[in-house]
């Protein structure tokens, strides 16, 4: 019972820490004119949504410095989690502060972005090996619970898995809660997963209440947006996580989502510049396909959570 009060709590100071710092700083962001930029080519009903205030990661960002702080032991797992959820929300916050305070339309260049993001990997890749023991190379395989052993190719695999999760993430945040509503699913499998480990269920259930605290601004009609802020830092926290209880293979599983929104954009790339300009689908990533097909917005939202609760028990069940 201590330790429902403990987690109800936690959640409890999450939620109503986001709702104030979402009310503190979204006047700021609109004083500062730190709007949303919508692409021209984009669905005609995201052209409303210009000017909306962006960079709003910041408020999931600092409720979990806040509240980490606050609660949390000082243990090298949260440091570890730490530097790769707030690592990767800096690279986004950098990206987002130079397209829209410094007016630098394309922010980081990609190489730029894609160094610092392999440098915040490879930290964070050895931090795991290194510090918290061999057992951290070992990937579990979903279907058989047997393990493989990854040696010193970690080095080169980890990193493409991070990056690839991250940016997956990124690119999911395209429609008003889309990817708040997708992830909650998602960090309730870590909570499961992280088997009551304090530092790692601990920052689960607090980005788990900052992202509730979020939806009340960040749902349709939207008043602020995550920006790459928020949606790196929730990638590198995921993905952290994953590496750290050697579930690798299962980000595919419990990420369906975003696999599925990165898989639309690379198969539509590929389509267009091999088959003569040709697409497969009327937009991507694919949450755009089935808005210009006709699907309303909040529809849309729904049914990828509904989609993502569904993957998570699935991943939930072969743990």
């Amino acid at each position: 019972m201590e330790k429902i009060k403990s987690i109800t709590l936690l959640l409890l100071n999450a939620i109503v820490l986001s709702i104030i710092l979402g009310k503190l700083f979204i006047p700021i962001l609109k004083k500062m004119h730190i709007g949303q930029n919508i692409r021209e080519e984009g669905p005609k009903e995201h052209y409303k949504k210009s000017g909306t205030p962006t960079m709003g990661g910041i408020i999931i960002l600092l409720t979990i410095i806040i509240l980490s702080i606050i609660y949390l032991p000082k243990d090298l797992k949260l440091l570890i989690i730490i530097i790769g959820s707030l690592g990767f929300g800096f690279v986004g916050f950098i990206d987002d502060f130079l397209k829209l305070v410094m007016k630098r339309s394309l922010g980081l260049s990609a190489k730029g972005k894609l160094l610092l993001q392999f440098a915040i990997s490879f930290i964070v890749i050895y931090l795991l090996k290194k510090e918290l023991g061999v057992d951290y190379d070992k990937v579990i395989l979903p279907f058989s619970k047997n393990t493989i052993h990854l040696g010193y190719s970690i080095f080169i695999i980890y990193p493409f898995i991070m990056l690839g999760t991250v940016n997956a993430v990124n690119l999911t945040d395209g429609l008003d809660g889309l990817v708040s509503t997708v992830t909650l699913p998602v960090l309730g499998f870590l909570l499961v997963a992280s088997n009551h480990d304090l530092s790692t269920s601990g920052i689960v259930i607090i980005t788990f209440g900052a992202l509730l605290g979020f939806l009340v601004f960040n749902s349709n009609k939207a008043s602020v947006f995550m920006g790459d802020t928020g949606s790196m830092l929730l990638g590198g926290l995921i993905t952290t996580i994953a590496l750290m209880y050697n579930m690798a293979l299962f980000i595919p599983i419990f990420g369906f989502i975003y696999l599925i929104e990165a898989l639309s954009v690379i198969i539509q790339v590929i389509s267009y510049k091999t088959r003569n300009k040709k697409r497969v689908f009327l937009m991507s990533p694919i949450h755009h396909h089935y808005e210009l097909k006709g699907y309303n917005e909040q529809k849309i939202v729904t049914a990828f959570s509904v989609i993502s609760v569904i993957c998570c028990l699935i991943a939930t069940n072969l743990l």
